[in-house]
């Protein structure tokens, strides 16, 4: 059926993922475009036609406009922890990040399903945000103990001692999290320009940019990269790749 919405929403979804986590190539990104625009088109209430079109976003870094197809997904289909896990992501990396909000979808994705691993991940982004550092970190345990073989619990307790200022813990975290993925890599140039340890930061940073990370709100807001800022070398290498 060419024209079933469910199944061209799930290609936009799957495109989208391997365009964010696997090969950032523009193709990917095209045809993850392309089919969530043609499933909403086929059924503009369609919950999933709204998460993949939110997803596409995400890997666009318009996460005001993710934010938006995310909660129209959770007003579509309230009883979804998907949607909300989604919608808590998003509301995060808006710049300014919304955190109260943030906090309450991932609580109510919690809800809905308590063994959610990446709720209790993004619950604990929202924390940190809100300062409440003790209680992101057992955000992050929770997060370990349902998802023993991930990695983003590890990259969430690296972000909880980043706050706190202890470089050193960060990094120790961040480094057991380590995946080819361009997060990963942003965050761990972030501990390291925090400490102010800037061949390593500009080495991270390349590798995260070129993987096709783009999120030039959150590196230019970023307290973390202050000790490059005026460097040269970064200014060329966001140079480059902001073009």
């Amino acid at each position: 059926d060419p024209n079933y919405a469910r199944a061209i929403a799930g290609l936009g979804w799957v495109e989208a993922q391997i365009y964010r986590n696997i090969e950032a190539t523009p193709t990917h990104l095209q045809r993850a475009e392309e089919y969530s625009q043609r499933a909403l088109a086929l059924d503009p209430r369609l919950t999933e036609a709204h998460l993949a079109r939110g997803e596409v976003l995400m890997d666009k870094y318009d996460s005001a406009g993710a934010a938006g197809e995310f909660r129209i997904a959770a007003q579509l289909d309230p009883g979804s922890p998907h949607a909300w896990d989604l919608l808590s992501w998003a509301l995060a990396y808006e710049q300014p990040p919304d955190a109260v909000d943030a906090e309450k979808a991932a609580r109510e994705s919690m809800r809905l399903q308590p063994t959610f691993p990446t709720a209790y991940y993004h619950l604990g982004r929202a924390l940190i945000q809100q300062r409440r550092y003790a209680d992101a970190i057992t955000a992050f345990e929770r997060e370990r103990e349902l998802s023993p073989g991930g990695f983003m619990a590890d990259l969430g307790e690296g972000q909880a001692y980043l706050a706190l200022g202890d470089y050193d813990k960060a990094i120790t975290w961040m480094m057991k999290s380590a995946q080819p993925a361009a997060i990963n890599y942003f965050w761990i140039s972030a501990a390291y320009a925090g400490k102010g340890d800037k061949e390593k930061a500009l080495a991270n940073l390349q590798k995260t940019l070129e993987m096709g990370f783009r999120d030039f709100d959150s590196l230019d807001s970023s307290p973390y990269f202050a000790s490059l800022r005026g460097d040269a070398r970064y200014e060329a290498l966001v140079r480059r790749y902001k073009k």
